[in-house]
């Protein structure tokens, strides 16, 4: 690991971490958790948040506080629309697609 020089002469650890192309399980329920004691309506034709979906991990980078984060690509979709969207995602919503239960449903 290459130290780079930090504040005050400290040294500092790199913090972006390039990774490819790796297959990940975004848990979307745990990236965007539900308002406790919900009682709204079902749109049938709303984005599926209540899911787990596959996604492509391309980097991971810590944040100022040390957290881990994931660089991560997947689809959302609603009804017979679907998004790609990009952004950092949590480490702890994250898992390899390997450790997937192989009758789990994947978006």
């Amino acid at each position: 690991m290459k130290w780079i020089g930090g504040d005050s002469g400290q040294p500092r650890r790199p913090v972006y971490f390039p990774v490819g192309h790796k297959a990940v399980l975004v848990d979307l329920n745990a990236l965007y958790p539900q308002t406790p004691h919900y009682t709204g309506e079902y749109f049938p034709d709303g984005l599926q948040i209540r899911s787990v979906h596959l996604g492509v991990l391309t980097a991971w980078a810590r944040s100022e506080w040390g957290e881990w984060y994931g660089k991560v690509t997947y689809t959302i979709t609603a009804k017979e629309r679907q998004e790609k969207v990009t952004h950092w995602v949590p480490g702890w919503a994250l898992r390899p697609a390997e450790a997937a239960d192989p009758g789990r449903r994947r978006g």
